[in-house]
């Protein structure tokens, strides 16, 4: 029990720690649509669908490290909350469109980005 806590822990702080340092970097630039997490979102998605390809061709792989990059660097790094916190800036601002417009290109990139993972890691095989 220990072994797959420490790996959570371990993949989750790293997660934590790169989405406020992306946060803090990049989110000032372009307050309508911010960029830090625009961009851990999207990084997350790529590492996420690299992660499930290359768990379907390693099957033998210790499940450890499933706990640690999808559930805790994953987890930690990629943020629901802070884009459902800026959506509703947006929207109280009035700022309909900016927020519609984040809502889309946060959730179709995501996805677009997590189908781009697994395939670069299916033809890099």
């Amino acid at each position: 029990m220990f072994k797959p806590l420490l790996a959570v822990v371990i993949g989750g702080s790293a997660g934590c720690v790169l989405r406020w340092l992306f946060a803090m970097r990049f989110n000032a630039l372009f307050p309508n649509l911010p960029p830090g997490t625009l961009l851990v979102n999207l990084i997350g998605g790529l590492v996420i669908g690299g992660a499930m390809a290359w768990f379907v061709r390693h099957p033998d792989i210790d499940p450890i490290w499933k706990l640690l990059i999808v559930t805790g660097l994953c987890g930690g790094l990629t943020t629901f909350s802070s884009f459902t916190a800026e959506l509703m800036v947006l929207l109280q601002s009035g700022k309909y469109f900016w927020a519609m417009a984040s809502a889309l290109v946060h959730v179709v990139g995501s996805l677009l980005m997590a189908f781009a993972g697994f395939a670069l890691v299916t033809l890099l095989g």
